[in-house]
């Protein structure tokens, strides 16, 4: 997990790819916080074409900080 608040656009809309690139995780992490309920994707019927929405990622971040 990085440090700082990840850096994008709050209104774009990013790969399962990039959601772990800009959150410093793993995909299999992506889908922990997924399965616990940080990130809710924009298409949650296509599980193997995941997009996030920036600030889903931005929120994500700060719940796993608390937790």
């Amino acid at each position: 997990m990085r440090e700082f608040v990840p850096k994008i656009n709050p209104d774009g809309i990013y790969s399962a790819k990039r959601a772990c690139n800009e959150l410093g995780v793993t995909y299999k992490t992506l889908r922990l916080f997924r399965q616990k309920g940080f990130i809710e994707p924009v298409n949650p019927k296509n599980r193997f074409r995941s997009r996030y929405t920036g600030q889903a990622i931005i929120n994500c971040w700060y719940e796993a900080i608390k937790s």
